[in-house]
């Protein structure tokens, strides 16, 4: 595997799926597009050590539904 290549997004995918959209679940089963959409709230408010923070220093992806 070059892993250089694929970090420059030069290698293929195996597999890609056809999307009619931002909202196609098409290649969902519907088990799952049918279930209830429910959020988990998290046990404990934890803050991100400084360690951690760390790790996203250079992270700067921006969803379009924000």
């Amino acid at each position: 595997m070059d892993w250089e290549a694929l970090l420059q997004r030069r290698v293929p995918p195996p597999f890609v799926p056809a999307v009619k959209g931002k909202e196609d679940v098409s290649n969902f089963d519907a088990e799952f597009t049918n279930e209830a959409q429910t959020l988990t709230p998290p046990r404990e408010r934890r803050t991100l050590s400084r360690k951690d923070q760390d790790y996203f220093r250079d992270f700067d992806y921006v969803s379009d539904f924000c």
